[in-house]
């Protein structure tokens, strides 16, 4: 038998995906992600993987043919703090570029709250302090020709001072390396030669483009984490191919794709668990033929949100982490910190919730691991979201004394006269507005009515809230996939490899297109190299071209893909890209923003480069409207709890049902609460869940349902 694994590290719980490729079996683990060490969490989950399949752990991994890591261990090194002592090789007289940060270092990140507190604000500590920056005297201007000749000499003198700095690693980032990197070449490799053990890291390896600043702390970045993060991932393989893992560990890039460890360069996979969802969810949008989707994962930490249009989610070419600006090719994620650890807290009289979370230690007080904050976890279990002894179904059990004691001592007892229930209501509502808030800015400020957009809600804690905040958006359909509370690791399974490569150009002059068809082919000329490096055959390859455009003399520009194969770039081609562009920003902008005459400059070029690997097809369920353990629809009503439903300000009892035994067909009317082992499903009062043949929850708002409801019925 061969298997496909997804393992995905979050905030709070390591979760795992199975699926064998001749059945379509999927299969589901989760356990508590193990901090500071995450391997131990790994194989705890794929020993979980392993007990679901009733098979021994090396079987499982001797049988695996793609086994896929999504890993939030970038960014935590970054933010806590614990990277390498990381130097800097700069052009002499531009060493200050990365502590300068073009003037946007202090508030860079920053939510409109903090942003409002100016003085409050101010730039990180810097990761490469002045002293451990050595400038060189070389110079290239912006043609590429050199004005100022790197000597041998001035490069031993530079690895010099960087011996006696004691640095572990280093960055190269020299003024207009994308235009000529030899500089930056000859510096690397001498680096490497004279410091085996050395991190070296070179900007115009990572982000060949224009942006001094950026492409500076894109360099400085990397060579931060990248000690720490190789070190991860070579443990991690040496322990999985210890255990029988005989295929190469693959990582989910930022951009939702997934490569070998060799061609990973550590920057590129921040934020690889949320991109490795949205790829997921490209895929339920192919099952379920949905062309767009708002796509919401509500993990232990934070609330993201993607945009997927045509079902392709669009990249980015920037990035925020850290208060540093990087040119990494990111799905196009917003977020903020709302999930379920999110701690409640009073700003004087005002209740908030987040930024900080309570993570996987201490977590939440209902886990009873010592945490004493109350958090949006325990106030879904108090409101009755949540039942406490089905909790990661029945593994973990949860007390309702502990979030009742910590909502009550630190909110309720100061703000709601004593009123537990009021006090974790309110924390509910100001969770689910402020999902909503960014939504809408994910959306409408892009000009996107999400109306027209069906939401896609999975992570621990997104089917719990997803009734409430697509309701306030207007929303009229919701998909929570089958695998909801474990869909990162899903997403990562069925990622396909994937690599960027751009170039940056000045625009052409019209009639150009003979330059342009040159620096694409170029490009895809070292896309396939690095896919067949990987063993990927060239039926397999999709290279997809496409430009970031903008009008002359702005700032910032448009991803546009080309419609077409790079080597059939002609005239007629480039048109249709302007026409697109314009469409896109008139869409973005409004109408009245599009600039008619004015002329569109390509500022830069590129392609992804995607290979197929083995993907499992997730197959429509075969059931005559009953489980195969025999259970009819009706059979998978639990009974009944209190729970809080904000259209009502009022406990009802509401009707609970297990859902692993709702067969294809069923229908369960709001209010109720579907009960996953790693979720619950919350359907409010005058909405409507369905499930479909792929055993996925359809949430519908339906103007015609009675309170009362909340019974299952077989269609």
């Amino acid at each position: 038998m061969s298997f496909v694994i997804g393992i995905d590290i979050g905030g709070t719980f390591t979760d795992g995906v199975a699926v064998d490729l001749e059945t379509s079996t999927v299969v589901t683990g989760k356990t508590p992600t193990t901090v500071p060490d995450l391997l131990p969490g790994v194989l705890d989950t794929l020993g979980r993987l392993a007990e679901e399949l009733g098979r021994a752990p090396a079987d499982l991994l001797e049988g695996c043919v793609k086994f896929v890591h999504g890993t939030t261990l970038t960014t935590n090194v970054l933010l806590e703090r614990r990277g390498a002592r990381v130097g800097l090789v700069a052009t002499q007289g531009f060493g200050d570029a990365i502590l300068m940060m073009s003037g946007k270092g202090r508030v860079a990140g920053l939510s409109l709250m903090e942003r409002r507190h100016f003085r409050a604000t101010d730039k990180p500590d810097p990761i490469v302090p002045r002293e451990r920056i050595v400038e060189i005297p070389e110079r290239v201007d912006v043609d590429g020709d050199v004005v100022i000749p790197l000597t041998d000499e001035a490069i031993d003198e530079a690895a010099r001072r960087l011996g006696r700095l004691e640095v572990e690693a280093c960055a190269v980032a020299l003024l207009w390396s994308f235009r000529n990197n030899d500089h930056e070449r000859r510096i690397a490799a001498a680096l490497r030669e004279r410091f085996p053990d050395l991190y070296v890291s070179a900007s115009s390896d990572l982000a060949p483009i224009l942006g001094e600043y950026e492409r500076t702390a894109t360099a400085v970045v990397n060579a931060y984490v990248g000690p720490a993060v190789k070190d991860y991932l070579a443990t991690v393989e040496g322990a999985l191919q210890e255990r029988g893992l005989r295929s190469p560990l693959l990582v989910v890039q930022s951009s939702g794709g997934v490569a070998e460890i060799p061609q990973t360069e550590p920057v590129n996979t921040i934020e690889s668990g949320p991109a490795a969802g949205v790829r997921g969810s490209v895929h339920l949008l192919e099952q379920i033929d949905q062309p767009h989707a708002i796509v919401t994962d509500v993990g232990g930490t934070t609330f993201k949100v993607s945009i997927v249009r045509e079902r392709d989610p669009g990249l980015t070419t920037e990035t925020v982490l850290g208060q540093y600006s990087l040119l990494v090719p990111m799905i196009d994620i917003v977020s903020i910190g709302a999930g379920g650890g999110s701690i409640a807290w009073l700003d004087g009289s005002r209740l908030r919730v987040g930024p900080k979370s309570a993570g996987s230690s201490p977590g939440p007080a209902c886990y009873g691991w010592g945490g004493v904050e109350p958090t949006v976890t325990d106030a879904d279990l108090v409101l009755g979201y949540l039942n406490p002894d089905y909790f990661l179904g029945g593994r973990m059990k949860l007390s309702v004394d502990a979030a009742r004691r910590a909502i009550a001592e630190r909110i309720a007892g100061h703000l709601f006269d004593d009123d537990v229930i009021s006090a974790a209501a309110g924390i509910r509502e100001i969770v689910d507005t402020g999902m909503a808030d960014l939504i809408r800015k994910a959306s409408l400020e892009r000009g996107h009515d999400p109306r027209e957009f069906v939401i896609v809600a999975y992570g621990g804690a997104g089917p719990v809230h997803c009734g409430a905040y697509a309701a306030e958006l207007g929303c009229r359909k919701i998909v929570v996939p089958q695998n909801a509370t474990v869909y990162s690791a899903f997403g990562a399974a069925v990622s396909d490899l994937q690599h960027s490569f751009q170039i940056a150009r000045q625009s052409p002059a019209p009639g150009d297109e003979e330059t342009i068809r040159r620096d694409f082919l170029e490009l895809e000329r070292k896309a396939r190299k690095v896919l067949r490096s990987e063993g990927i055959a060239d039926d397999s390859m999709r290279i997809a071209p496409w430009a970031d455009v903008r009008y002359k003399r702005q700032f910032y520009e448009l991803r546009i893909p080309l419609e077409t194969g790079v080597g059939e770039i002609d005239a007629g081609v480039l048109r249709a890209l302007a026409r697109r562009f314009e469409e896109d920003y008139g869409r973005r902008y409004g109408e009245g923003a599009r600039h008619g005459q004015h002329r569109i400059e390509y500022v830069r070029f590129g392609v992804e480069a995607i290979g197929q690997t083995p993907r499992p097809a997730v197959r429509p369920a075969q059931f005559d409207g009953a489980r195969p353990d025999g259970a009819r629809p009706d059979g998978a009503r639990k009974g009944e709890r209190e729970v809080y439903w904000r259209e009502e300000r009022a406990l009802l009892a509401t009707p609970i049902y297990e859902g692993p035994l709702l067969a294809q067909g069923s229908v369960v009317e709001g209010p109720a609460v579907i009960e996953h082992p790693g979720t619950s499903i919350a359907v409010h009062p005058r909405q409507l869940a369905r499930i479909d043949a792929y055993l996925n929850t359809i949430i519908e708002l339906e103007e015609g349902v009675h309170r009362d409801a909340g019974r299952a019925r077989h269609l």
